[in-house]
């Protein structure tokens, strides 16, 4: 999920992404109304979340490329387009846009350029159907065990290294959680075997060796205690977990109150949220003090020995125990979900297998949306329906860019078969990938080749290089028939993305004959620095950078 923040965005903007002064203020191209259609990565992520974030993002960028004295800014509104009237090849869906529109101007009858940002929604259809074992095994089956003899990722050793290491040090971290949730678990109950009633006469290695018959010696009594300990230890964790939240809810907050009116609305929803998330505090408070105080009243009449302070430091024990294990599988969540289970899901080819019906469920959702965006018209009720928008940009992020890849294709195709006007694929100007899993993906769809497919390989090649060109001037004009610009922007600490280097092609330009030409690259690679630490997770951070709109902004302002 990408992680954006309105505050300080604009003036981070103006510092550290001006282009140079002819891009700033004279586009090259005539484009009145331009629309953005943002395809989501991994992460789990709410609808129009993604849409929010990229409108505020460049709204932000727009603010900061101003003139000095200028006497308008960039605002934002919901708006529905027009789309054309539904074809004998299927619906057509009605799309939602977030409108940026100058101050001075009409929203809804603009006499100067506006943006509609779109989202390709994908997110639901691919979530929860992996396990971390299945996810594993799949990791283990085509990284290590691949019978492929072409497939590789193409990156230097380092990059393939950092990546490696990451994955590997993420799965370390579980597993060392796993060994202290043992280590204290097997604590808790050497001090709870202290304190039982001698008569019992139960070891940790009893109940390892025979769990059924060493249960029963225990008394009754003795189970209460342990389930309200285990309630207990679970509380615990959870109060440390709420604290937490709370913690980045109020900086959340803080910095969002920054922009709301005084008094206003959100001021009045925050302060009524702030009192109900601190009443729920309380409630877990108070919930734990009753557990303590049944735990000691079970105590007294399981009749348990010792002193107070072993029960203490067992319950104490219980709860580290319960702490790394929700550690180990918050770790495994987040590979499953955010690293791992999407890209499993669509890259799996084999056409009986239910993840093959979700990647096409996947492509055909996008593919629809952006068909939608596509199909909106000046007048719905015209006789000759015009095209609405001078010029679509693709943004796709993480995996995001490979369904939107695949989705280009899939409307290019649709164009041969009639199903989309020519006029509307001519409005498709760029494609704009970050932190990009187009060459992990790749790997992973190569893999299933057992020999290199020459045929197969060419043919991909043509495709791409017929609609697909690395040069900025193709935006010069009104149509695609210069091909499609691509830019890719990617961070070498990002484990998802690479660089593009093995889409190339010897075809030319919306030429469908084959050139034997040299191979010409089709993307043009921006990487992009980064100051955190090396292992945090920047995967999120683009659409908050400055240096990534420095290169993307023109593309969308050209």
């Amino acid at each position: 999920m990408i992680a954006l923040c309105k505050k300080d965005l604009t003036e981070d903007f103006r510092r550290n992404a001006a282009p140079d002064e002819s891009v700033r203020t004279i586009p090259a191209s005539t484009a009145r109304r331009v629309a953005v259609f943002a395809i989501h990565g991994i992460s789990p992520i709410q609808q129009y979340a993604f849409q929010d974030q990229v409108a505020l993002a460049l709204q932000s960028y727009l603010n900061s490329q101003l003139l000095p004295g200028s006497k308008f800014t960039w605002q934002s509104i919901v708006h529905w387009p027009q789309v054309a009237p539904q074809s004998a090849n299927g619906a057509t869906v009605r799309p939602t846009a977030l409108r940026l529109y100058r101050s001075d101007d009409k929203p809804e009858e603009p006499e100067h350029r506006v943006y509609d940002v779109y989202e390709g929604y994908w997110s639901p259809l691919s979530k929860g159907k992996t396990t971390i074992g299945s996810a594993l095994r799949w990791l283990l089956n085509g990284t290590f065990l691949g019978t492929s003899s072409t497939a590789a990722i193409p990156c230097s050793p380092g990059k393939l290294a950092f990546d490696l290491s990451y994955v590997i040090s993420l799965l370390i971290v579980a597993l060392f959680a796993c060994a202290i949730a043992f280590a204290f678990g097997y604590k808790a109950w050497t001090l709870l075997a202290s304190v039982l009633p001698s008569s019992s006469n139960v070891t940790f290695t009893d109940l390892i060796q025979d769990p059924l018959r060493t249960a029963f010696k225990l008394p009754l009594l003795v189970y209460a205690q342990f389930l309200v300990d285990l309630v207990i230890g679970y509380v615990i964790a959870q109060v440390f977990t709420a604290y937490n939240a709370a913690r980045k809810r109020y900086v959340r907050q803080s910095a969002i109150g920054d922009d709301a009116d005084k008094g206003g609305h959100f001021t009045a929803s925050t302060i009524s949220a702030r009192k109900f998330h601190i009443a729920m505090f309380l409630v877990l408070w108070i919930t734990l003090g009753l557990f303590i105080w049944l735990a000691l009243y079970v105590a007294g009449r399981a009749a348990l020995n010792g002193d107070p302070k072993l029960l203490a430091f067992y319950i104490a024990s219980l709860a580290i125990s319960i702490a790394f294990l929700q550690l180990a599988r918050s770790i495994a969540d987040f590979a499953v979900e955010n690293v791992l289970g999407d890209i499993q899901i669509y890259t799996t080819h084999d056409c009986n297998s239910a993840f093959y019906a979700i990647r096409q469920q996947i492509i055909s959702s996008v593919a629809s949306a952006l068909n939608g965006v596509l199909s909106a018209v000046v007048d719905e009720k015209a006789e000759v329906l015009e095209p609405y928008y001078d010029a679509v940009h693709i943004f796709g992020h993480s995996l995001g860019s490979t369904v939107g890849m695949d989705v280009l294709i899939r409307l290019r195709q649709m164009l041969n078969e009639k199903s989309i006007a020519a006029d509307q694929w001519d409005k498709v100007r760029s494609f704009t990938t970050f932190g990009t899993s187009l060459e992990k993906t790749r790997f992973f769809f190569d893999v299933r080749q057992p020999s290199l497919n020459a045929s197969q390989d060419q043919w991909e090649g043509d495709v791409y290089g017929r609609f697909f060109t690395d040069n900025f001037r193709a935006l010069d004009g009104d149509l695609s028939d210069r091909g499609i610009y691509w830019s890719n922007h990617w961070y070498f600490r990002d484990i998802v993305s690479n660089e593009i280097v093995s889409y190339q092609s010897d075809s030319s330009v919306g030429d469908f004959r084959w050139m034997g030409n040299a191979p010409r690259e089709i993307c043009k690679n921006f990487q992009i620095p980064h100051k955190r630490w090396p292992f945090a997770w920047v995967h999120s951070d683009y659409l908050a950078d400055a240096p990534f709109w420095k290169r993307a902004g023109p593309v969308l302002t050209r």
